[in-house]
């Protein structure tokens, strides 16, 4: 097993190599909501190192994550986090990029929570493809929904690429607030988290 203050260290070497691991009060939440909803399986669309992946199954009761990462470096790299800190049982990692993954490969079936956290620009495409594999009553978890703040000031943006990636964080915004499926709550912790449920039928 693994604990904080190996946790923490991880989280730090990370940061100081500019690999993308989410911030520890967004991970708070979710660990507080998952514990919260009783989450025991969660479908994770990009792994990076591995990081939010163990500070989960470490701190939500009986959790197991199913996580999926492109890039072949942090890939290799999670996979040695995993097997350094005996999490196997818990963690099922996939190397494949999760918009053409075979669905079959999954090796828990459905989940009680679905987290988003991989290039930002597919969030709607990640959604659709993977809601089918969440519970009835399962939550979907969403980060970087504010990108440091740009999405509600994209007029000032000079970059002409940011702005383009931040224009399709809004849409995919706009899209699941308006969705007459889902509820969905922003919630103001991180860089802005959304968490949606299927609205109960009538």
């Amino acid at each position: 097993m693994i604990d904080q203050k190996t946790l923490d260290k991880i989280e730090l070497e990370a940061l100081k190599r500019n690999i993308p691991v989410m911030q520890k009060e967004g991970l708070d939440f979710m660990i507080s909501l998952l514990n919260e909803e009783k989450a025991a399986t969660l479908l994770e669309i990009g792994s990076a190192i591995g990081y939010s992946a163990m500070r989960l199954v470490t701190n939500v009761d009986q959790m197991k994550v199913e996580t999926i990462e492109l890039d072949d470096e942090r890939y290799q790299e999670a996979k040695e986090n995993i097997e350094k800190y005996k999490l196997q049982n818990q963690i099922y990692l996939h190397h494949d990029n999760a918009l053409t993954f075979d669905e079959s490969q999954l090796v828990l079936k459905s989940f009680d929570a679905l987290f988003i956290d991989a290039a930002k620009a597919q969030y709607q495409r990640f959604f659709e493809k993977y809601i089918p594999y969440i519970k009835e009553d399962g939550i979907v978890i969403v980060d970087n929904l504010d990108f440091h703040g740009m999405v509600d000031h994209i007029e000032e943006i000079r970059s002409r690429n940011t702005r383009q990636l931040v224009k399709k964080i809004k849409r995919f915004r706009d899209w699941i607030f308006d969705h007459e499926l889902y509820d969905a709550h922003y919630y103001p912790v991180g860089d802005g988290i959304v968490v949606v449920k299927r609205k109960e039928k009538e």
